[in-house]
């Protein structure tokens, strides 16, 4: 797969966060960006009859919005890279930064820059407004926002052989699993939900799995009453 782009379905769930943003040596000319990668792909088949790129997406909605059985993940794809990019450059503009961030992206997870521009996007926001109003003491005319993505893509596969063996979709976890997972006191910022893509808040009580991956209790319990796998490694509960 390294030589080939993943045909992405829907659009690419993502958040990023800001870890740290840092002085630069007072010789350096220009900002820096460092960014940790981790994406997830997973793979979902689809009903060989569809017909066209509308039907396509039209059946990928209605897909998502039922939590139906018409589509099903075979297997997911974790992804992890570090970049260092150069943010702010002289007569550089935001459009070739956007490209730039949209490219190195494609390299590491495999999909088209087209499809990771909505991504690059609110890195590029979310890195800009960190740079906003610092003033750098030692007089450095350069600032490195260290920053992480988390980015789950659906993709197509082409049509399983009917010889071929497909794990059924949605097999939910047992009643037992679920009642057993560890209650977990969240005690530091930036741990994420991947189920709803947003930040467990400081203090509260999550919900942690076997795994050692926490999520929101709401939201672990209606994902595991549908799919008893991590949303995020594939770890298996009991069925």
């Amino acid at each position: 797969m390294a030589d080939e782009y993943w045909e992405v379905l829907g659009d690419p769930y993502y958040a990023t966060r800001i870890l740290e943003v840092s002085e630069l040596p007072e010789t350096a000319m220009k900002s820096q960006l460092w960014l940790d990668i981790n994406a997830t792909v997973t793979q979902i088949v689809l009903p060989s009859n569809l017909e066209d790129d509308e039907d396509l997406e039209d059946h990928y909605k209605l897909m998502m919005l039922e939590d139906d059985h018409m589509g099903q993940p075979t297997e997911s794809f974790d992804y992890h890279d570090k970049l260092e990019i150069d943010l702010l450059i002289e007569d550089c503009s935001k459009s070739s930064i956007l490209a730039t961030i949209s490219n190195e992206l494609s390299k590491s997870i495999h999909v088209s820059s087209q499809d990771l521009r909505c991504v690059a996007a609110t890195i590029v926001h979310d890195a800009s407004r960190s740079l906003v109003g610092r003033v750098c003491s030692s007089g450095s005319r350069g600032l490195r926002v260290h920053m992480e993505a988390c980015i789950k893509i659906d993709a197509i596969v082409d049509d399983v052989a009917a010889d071929d063996e497909v794990q059924p979709a949605f097999v939910p976890a047992s009643k037992s699993a679920i009642e057993k997972l560890e209650r977990v006191r969240v005690e530091t910022a930036g741990v994420c939900c991947s189920v709803c893509i947003a930040e467990i808040a400081v203090g509260s009580e999550g919900r942690g799995l076997p795994c050692s991956h926490i999520y929101h209790e709401a939201c672990i319990v209606e994902w595991l009453e549908k799919s008893h796998f991590c949303p995020l490694c594939r770890f298996s509960l009991p069925a």
